[in-house]
């Protein structure tokens, strides 16, 4: 029923559409001329009745009347509605035909995952591919006029060889206020399980896929069911309706000539026995609607319905051939004419030949794009030799371990009171280790030196730690150039007494070291409050002018720096 003009518009040419005009079957004087002919007849009833059946008192009412309807008409936004429920019943339209249930998928599988060439692999293959074309059929039986129509009951099936008496006597069993049109998928899934158990499919992703794909086929067959079940919302279709039929309603006095009309002084009003440009948009606003009447429900029987009949029977026979006629058949294997040659060459015809391309193949747009010298050069600094390129790679490091390091002093002397400032310590009942640690690492950053440079320049400068840890810490070895770590549990200590006394009370915090050139005769000098103050200020002055783009680029490499202390 389908009626299919893609060759005549094949190619654009002179009087290509209107040649389309005088086509009948599938066109809109088909669909509207009986429309058409009631509009037209009663036009002219009401011109007769206007001209020639009124007194002239009662045509001055029926000039007012018409004046009200012609202003009428152009109240009416009737474009804007008929244009979104056009557009809407033809996506809902194609979505229909998008969810046709085919099944070449599932009959290309089935011959190539259910292998046996006995008797019993064969009733395998058909029964599966008989089942999803079953299931098809109970869709369509349950919403298609044309397909109730040719199968009406189950009787029906039966006679055409789509059922076996034992499978019309397991249907009519089964007793379910759903109905029964879903039950050939079941049967296709516990068929398909038993022929996994048989041996006969061989993996079990090859009876997944064979099963994902049913479910793939039924939920076509589902969609099919829903978008009848759920149709375009009746008020949306009633006022599209209202809105064209109140339009040519008014339309029939509103477009009449009149007699006395007042406007005949200021227009050019031609008495036309044919109101030719009314039936112009009679046919455009009416066959418009008719389109859409004609696409809601697209299994039915129009001109333009879906050839379901058609589909079914092509169905059926494609499905068996796949499954079974073609099974484990193929041409014997041979060498191609391009079996020696590395880019294959296909003939054209003579009337062809003027369609075939040269031998440079598209490449893209920007291929015949030309940049000039001036513009191809690079828009930056020129780069270093590969040799300089590690030095700065060493240099950021100690960038970036520099400023984290500034970021921690910063943090502490911001949280530490204002008399206290030259300790950047703020005591704590929790967390002690973590934060001797990181006041540790801190005073090595500040440093730039390692615990083996601390502790082997000079005794003094190993000093100035052991009087301030050798009190609190007696792990810490005196003769050793090693330090070691105070938190490390031994034997005999006691983790859970420290973590609960404060910082203050534990440990005295090592003092900063400054160059030899600047350590008193003590051996050891110790920040004072400004000098604390002073040098945190300056921290924080140069953490806010670093670049942040050299610390994402440049990553920290711990080679390149420095140790820490524990």
């Amino acid at each position: 029923m389908t009626v299919t003009y893609t060759l005549e518009v094949s190619r654009a040419r002179f009087w290509g559409f209107p040649k389309l005009l005088i086509r009948w079957k599938g066109s809109i004087y088909r669909l509207m001329y009986l429309e058409m002919t009631s509009f037209l007849a009663l036009f002219y009833l009401i011109m007769t009745t206007y001209r020639w059946g009124l007194s002239e008192e009662n045509q001055r009412r029926f000039e007012m009347v018409a004046l009200y309807c012609r202003d009428f008409t152009l109240t009416i936004p009737i474009t804007f509605v008929m244009g979104f429920y056009v557009t809407f019943v033809a996506g809902r339209w194609w979505q229909q035909y998008m969810n046709i249930p085919w099944p070449d998928r599932i009959a290309l599988q089935v011959s190539a995952y259910v292998s046996g060439s006995d008797e019993r692999g064969r009733l395998m293959r058909r029964a599966l591919v008989r089942y999803a074309n079953l299931l098809a059929i109970f869709t369509f039986q349950s919403t298609s006029t044309v397909i109730k129509r040719r199968f009406p009951t189950i009787d029906h099936l039966l006679d055409a060889g789509l059922l076996t008496e034992e499978e019309k006597r397991t249907l009519e069993s089964i007793h379910s206020p759903q109905g029964t049109w879903f039950v050939p998928a079941h049967w296709f899934c516990q068929l398909a399980t038993i022929a996994r158990k048989e041996g006969r499919i061989h993996d079990d992703l090859h009876l997944k896929s064979l099963i994902d794909e049913m479910m793939t086929y039924r939920g076509q067959c589902g969609m099919i069911w829903s978008y009848d079940w759920i149709s375009v919302p009746l008020v949306y279709t009633q006022v599209v309706t209202i809105a064209v039929y109140s339009f040519f309603t008014a339309s029939l006095f509103g477009r009449q000539y009149l007699i006395t009309d007042a406007t005949v002084g200021t227009h050019n009003v031609v008495d036309s026995y044919v109101p030719f440009y009314t039936v112009v948009q009679f046919c455009f606003y009416v066959g418009w609607l008719k389109v859409a009447e004609s696409m809601i429900c697209p299994f039915g029987e129009d001109d333009d319905d879906f050839e379901l009949n058609w589909i079914i029977d092509r169905n059926v026979q494609v499905s068996y051939l796949l499954a079974d006629t073609l099974h484990l058949k193929h041409p014997r294997l041979t060498r191609d004419i391009f079996w020696n040659t590395v880019e294959p060459d296909l003939p054209y015809t003579a009337a062809t030949s003027k369609d075939r391309r040269a031998k440079d193949a598209f490449m893209g747009s920007t291929q015949a794009m030309n940049i000039n010298v001036k513009q191809s050069e690079w828009d930056m600094d020129e780069l270093p030799p590969i040799g300089e390129m590690d030095e700065d790679r060493a240099e950021a490091g100690m960038n970036h371990n520099s400023k984290r390091a500034s970021t921690i002093l910063e943090d502490d002397l911001e949280g530490a009171d204002g008399d206290d400032a030259g300790s950047v310590i703020s005591c704590s009942s929790t967390n002690t280790e973590l934060k001797f640690k990181k006041r540790g690492r801190l005073a090595t950053l500040l440093l730039g030196s390692s615990r083996q440079t601390l502790f082997s320049k000079s005794g003094s400068k190993r000093s100035m730690f052991q009087r301030s840890t050798d009190a609190s810490y007696p792990n810490l070895d005196a003769n050793s150039q090693e330090v070691s770590d105070p938190y490390e549990d031994s034997p005999g200590s006691n983790s859970s007494q420290r973590v609960g006394t404060p910082l203050s009370q534990m440990v005295s915090v090592p003092p900063v070291v400054l160059e030899e050139s600047e350590v008193d005769s003590a051996g050891e000098r110790t920040l004072t409050q400004k000098e604390g103050k002073d040098l945190a200020a300056r921290i924080k002055k140069l953490s806010r002018t670093e670049e942040v783009e050299r610390e994402e680029d440049l990553p920290f490499d711990s080679s390149q720096t420095p140790l820490f202390l524990p």
